[in-house]
């Protein structure tokens, strides 16, 4: 395992930017199919599209952990509470990651309704229907989880950038795809 690298490591780095982009498309996807009346498919076809995006989510960020615990990360650039700060929204991130993704699947279960994945399978119910679980998740999915990743959001690109445009060291130069880590001294 590798701690002191200089930078992550190419798996971690796609893993990242997929995980962030299919929960923009994620959310996107939510959205959007607010735009159609109930019964329309286009409505239903969002909502596969919301599902697939979020269970792999789930999946990308277990694969993540796993790459991570592996592997190591490079060493966290900050002084007091910056670190503390850092590694704390990062393992919030992590939660909500797996626990949006379980959230709603698990609302969906209690709620007595199949989840297409993909187009390709129906993840049957394994639950009891029990519409007040339901709820009670729909809650914690849409307005808990979803309120707390943005918050989370703000503070993880605030935190890059600040690292970026103030201290000037390589926080965000060693996530970017295409970025230089420079070198200290150089």
């Amino acid at each position: 395992m590798n701690k002191n690298a200089s930078s992550w490591s190419p798996a971690l780095k796609t893993l990242h930017w997929l995980i962030a982009v299919f929960i923009l498309f994620a959310w996107g996807s939510v959205e959007l199919h607010e735009f159609y009346e109930r019964g329309d498919p286009m409505r239903s076809w969002w909502m596969v599209v919301h599902f697939s995006l979020g269970f792999s989510v789930l999946f990308l960020a277990l694969a993540r952990l796993y790459w991570r615990a592996t592997h190591g990360r490079p060493t966290l650039y900050g002084s007091g509470l910056q670190k503390p700060v850092s590694l704390l929204v990062q393992s919030l991130m992590y939660v909500i990651m797996l626990g949006m993704p379980l959230t709603g699947l698990l609302m969906r279960q209690f709620a007595g309704r199949d989840t297409t994945l993909f187009w390709l399978f129906d993840l049957p119910s394994f639950v009891a229907k029990n519409e007040a679980l339901a709820k009670q998740l729909a809650f914690l999915h849409k307005e808990f989880l979803w309120n707390a990743l943005l918050v989370l959001l703000v503070l993880h690109i605030g935190g890059a950038l600040w690292h970026h445009l103030i201290t000037k060291d390589n926080t965000l130069r060693q996530m970017l795809p295409f970025g230089k880590v420079k070198i200290s001294g150089k």
